[in-house]
Formats: C-alpha cells, structure tokens, sequence
C-alpha cells in the first residue's frame, strides 16, 4: 500500500452528513470554489484561501493528535502525519508552497534544475548558507544530498518508493546503499543524476519527496549501520524547526516520546534569508493518543490548538453546524475507485464492465462517504489539483452515455449488457463473482451497494468484507486469489505530476505477484504504450495533455470503475490562523500557521 492508500483511509465519514443541507453546496449563496471547480461550502476554508504571509510571530501551537508517526526519520517517512513534522524540519531540494500541487518551488536546491536535451542528465545547484542543526553544525553540501538519497537503498532504512521513482538512475538496481555511478557531486554545490533512460521528469518530479533532504554521512552512517536504521532517533535539521534533542543529538525520549508526544522548536542554526517559509511559531507542542471525539472538541472549544488528521465523524458534523470558521476542506485528496478483473472473466469484456459503470450508483456511494462536504463524484481517473484534470474532463468527464447518469441508468446498463452477448440485458453466464471489500464504514456501505447492483445485473456472488490491510494484501494486491470485484481501493499521488496518479494502477509493466497496486490487472497493449511514451514527455502543460488522452483511453476501456474525489477536512481552534498544505490533504503546516 502507497503512502496515499495508508492517508486516506483516515477519512471516514458517515451518511448522516447528507442530513447537514449539502444538497445546497452547488449553489452561489452557499458555497465558494476551491480550485479546479471544485465546490467547497460557504464559510470552510481551503489551501486556496488561507492567507500564506502577514502572520503574528511567537507562541507555542498544540497539536492533538489520535494517531502516533510512522517514521520521522525523512529517509522512510511515507504518511501525512509525518510529513507535516519533517517538512518542518528538513528541506528537500524542491518542495511545494502550500496552496500549490502543480508548481514545486526550489527548496534546499537554489534554482531551477537544469535537464539536458536526451532527459538522461539532471543538474542541481545546492543552495549556499544552509547549516544542520547542532551538534552537526556545518554547512550542508551536495554530498549530504547525494547521501541521503543513497540511503534509500539501504535495506535498513528502507525508503518505500526509492525503486518506483529512482530505478533509472545508473547503478540504482544494485545499490545498497552506498555510492553508486547515478549520483555524482562535481562539487559543493552541485548533484548530478545520470539515468539510463530518458526519465528526467519522473525523477525531477520525485525530488520533492523527503528522501532528497539532506542528510550528514559522518553522523548519520553509523545509526544506518544498525537493523533497522536508528537515524531517526538521533538527527539533524535544516529547516526552520528540530526536533527537540540533548547536545549529542539524540531526539528518542526527549523531543519524541513514542505513543505520547512530541515538540518541534527553533532550529538554532536556521537562516530565515535562504528559506521562503514565515516559520511564525515558537515551538509546537504535539500530543498522541486519547479518544479521537474528545481531541476534536478540544480543539473545537479550546485555544492555540489544531488536529492534524482527519477528524472523527462527529466532530466534523459539529464543525459544520457551529464552528464552520474554524474548519477547513482541501480538494484533491485522492480517489476512490471500483476495481474489476480486465484479464479474465465477465470483465475482461469491456461491454461488461461499461453495463457496471453505468449501473452504479456512484451518488449513493458517495453519499455513504458523506456527500458533497467531502467528496465529488468521480468520471475519470486524474483527479483535481493534478496537472491533466482539466484536459481530461475536469468535473463532467468524457461525455458517453454510461458516464453521463451519476445516478445509475439501468437501460444504459442493459444496452451494453446486450453488446456483451446477455440478450435479456442481465447476466446468464453462470459465473459467480468473487467480492472482496473491507470493513468498516463507508467502505463496507459502499461494498454493499456493489454487491446490490451487480445481483440487479443477473450476476450471482461471493460477497467477502475483510481488515482493509487484508483486502489489499491477501485479495486485492495477490492476482493469483483472482478476485473480480474490489470495490472500494484508494489512490492518491504522491507528488503533482498525473503519471503519478494512472502508472502504478493502471500500466500492465507493473503487475507483480504479491503487493500489487494494478488491482484490476489492466494491461492493455495501447495504453502501455502510451504510458511509455508518456513517461518521456517533458514540461508541465505537455505531459499533463499526454496523460490526460491515457484518463481519456482508461474511460474509453472502462478499465476501473470510479465513484470518489476526495475533499478531506481538518479543524482548529478560533485563535489559529492555519494553512494547509494543498498537496497534503490539507494537513496544518507548522511552517506557515500562526496564532492570532
């Protein structure tokens, strides 16, 4: 499961939302926009709104938090709670303002990087002037950057997704986490990446992600030496904030407390004129644990608070009745998307799988995730805020007629049952599907109205709701449990570039045995190809058009079937002026949120 898969299951929000007035949302009286036409409710903030500068500088912010990190450590950090206190603390060599999942802005990186002609040499220029926080103390150079993203390789950090987006560089298939020929440092302040094929743009794309943060190799290598990695318990910072630590570094049991709490303060050594963000707080106080109902009207009632995770479902009802102010809804925060076998039976007939689609009743599905407060019908694939979503349909989609009826069409349905060699309209073949959902509301909800609209297609079935971890890795992730139907899997990229939104899901190349995310086991020759093709594609406006004709081949193949955009909500208290990060499910960002 990706970072994403992991993020978004924390929203989880129930069908009595409908009963707040969301019919409303569409109209001009009752709602803003927030980017891409995405409808958000009159008086909720989004990204898009909150201001980024003009902040009052001081005070000490407390985070209450449910849930504990994952890693803190920016080699393996692969989850939102986690990236809010690394982006804090550490400067990969690009990153994105928090009102922006298109545009990376340089970061640790002092310009622009510069590709050469053949896509196959990426140049970085390291910006000067940057110190690691004590004990380190010195100058960050490009060899900190080239070790850091070397130890993605170690299999005792291990980095998540060093293989998906670094597997071009040279050497990087057998590299274990040491130098290897696809990273150089001519000097300084210069990293050069060689890649053995043209794949410039994925490889820049990835370099906002928290592994390309610098890290010390004299302090660092001997916690890398230990299984697994203890770096994360003793390191370093280069942003504006550290985690708090005694004189030799160490932050276990002093600035993180596993389970209880943690505190982010000043980064000594930090130098506001390298670095565009505001950092308006002291210190941040973060707590973890206690009962996530109680968190929220703490936050709700109290001062200098916020929750930085989804908030539980009552207390985003309360949100919206009575303190609308102090909530806010960020777009583009994933998918959710029906996935159905394409190699083999009913619906390796595209007739079929175009009879599912237009059965469905993707309001009904999203009405069990909460309605138009935190989602969107979904009619491809790119979603909003992802370069391509506009070239792609936007909102409407591609107009064929078993996308056209959100509600559900049985005669569209029938039509192409018809085409797929049902006469009556309604399955006879005698196949009984294999539905393997998960628990838990909405999904279970969702996986119900599944199961009704295949049984109302003529389709017998084996109707299976498991753990969500187990649906994706026993069932869902293994092809050879050859299961037809999953109905409710979730995706979400990981940085602003749509390729990674359609390639892991959708591209046959990457079907693999066990843990595996092409949970419909697409692998249409045409669309393979094009992705290929699309992978080399430079340029923001370009590869957005080349990707957004592979959504537009997905649609045309009804190679998944789609119900969800995501809008994920967070709150604070009415004395915070929070912003947050758009490219992040509108996690609060500590290095830009301010007291009032």
């Amino acid at each position: 499961m990706t970072r994403s898969i992991r993020k978004l299951t924390l929203l989880a929000l129930l069908a009595w939302m409908l009963a707040l007035g969301l019919t409303a949302c569409g109209s001009s009286n009752s709602s803003v926009s927030g980017g891409s036409g995405i409808i958000v409710a009159k008086g909720i903030q989004t990204p898009r709104t909150e201001a980024q500068s003009g902040g009052k500088r001081g005070g000490t912010l407390t985070v209450l938090n449910h849930t504990d990190f994952e890693h803190i450590d920016p080699g393996q950090a692969y989850y939102n709670i986690d990236y809010e206190v690394i982006y804090a603390t550490q400067r990969p060599l690009f990153s994105y303002k928090p009102n922006t999942f298109s545009s990376p802005s340089p970061d640790m990186a002092s310009e622009p990087a510069q590709v050469s002609s053949d896509g196959k040499t990426i140049t970085v220029h390291i910006r000067k002037g940057v110190h690691f926080s004590p004990p380190v103390n010195r100058e960050v150079t490009s060899a900190d950057v080239a070790y850091a993203i070397e130890r993605g390789a170690n299999p005792n950090v291990p980095t998540p997704y060093f293989m998906s987006y670094f597997s071009s560089l040279q050497g990087a298939s057998k590299a274990t986490g040491g130098p290897f020929p696809g990273i150089t440092t001519p000097n300084r302040e210069t990293i050069v990446f060689h890649l053995t094929e043209p794949k410039a743009p994925i490889v820049l794309a990835a370099l906002v992600l928290p592994l390309s943060a610098p890290v010390p190799e004299e302090f660092a290598k001997p916690y890398d030496a230990k299984k697994p990695t203890e770096y994360g318990n003793y390191q370093v910072a280069t942003g504006p904030y550290m985690f708090k630590s005694d004189s030799a570094g160490k932050v276990l049991g002093i600035g993180y407390q596993p389970g209880k709490s943690a505190t982010l303060v000043r980064n000594s050594n930090w130098n506001p004129a390298t670095d565009a963000r505001p950092a308006y707080l002291n210190q941040i106080d973060i707590n973890i644990g206690g009962d996530p109902t109680v968190i929220g009207r703490q936050v709700l009632e109290g001062s200098d608070m916020v929750q930085n995770e989804a908030p539980a479902q009552p207390i985003v009802k309360l949100a919206y009745e009575k303190f609308r102010s102090q909530m806010e809804i960020s777009p583009g925060a994933g998918d959710h998307y029906i996935a159905v076998d394409n190699k083999q039976g009913p619906f390796s007939n595209i007739s079929v799988r175009k009879a599912f689609w237009a059965a469905l009743d993707r309001i009904a599905m999203n009405k069990a995730r909460g309605g138009e407060l935190v989602t969107n019908v979904m009619t491809h694939f790119i979603y909003p805020e992802i370069p391509g979503f506009e070239q792609a349909g936007g909102l409407q989609g591609p107009r064929v007629d078993y996308n056209d009826y959100p509600e559900g069409n049985a005669a569209v349905a029938a039509k192409y049952m018809k085409l797929a060699g049902y006469p009556s309209g309604s399955y006879t073949g005698g196949k009984t599907l294999q539905i393997v959902g998960s628990t838990g509301s909405p999904s279970a909800e969702d996986a119900e109205i599944v199961n009704q609209t295949l049984k109302n297609l003529g389709f017998q079935t084996k109707f299976t709701l498991v753990d969500s971890s187990v649906m994706y890795s026993k069932y869902c992730g293994t092809p050879a449990e050859a299961i037809d139907v999953c109905p409710s899997v979730a995706w979400g990229a990981d940085f602003g570039d749509p390729q990674a939104v359609l390639d892991i899901p959708f591209n046959g190349k990457n079907i693999i045995p066990s843990g595996n995310n092409n949970w419909g086991l697409v692998n249409d020759p045409e669309i393979n190809q094009a992705m290929d093709a699309a992978e080399l594609v430079v340029g923001t406006s370009a590869r957005a058009s080349a990707w957004a004709q592979i959504d537009r081949k997905l649609v045309a193949q009804a190679a998944a079937i789609p119900f969800d955009w995501d809008k994920q909500p967070s709150i604070e208290s009415k004395d915070v002026a929070g912003v947050g990060d758009l490219w992040n499910t509108g996690s609060w960002d500590y290095s830009y949120t301010s007291l009032k």
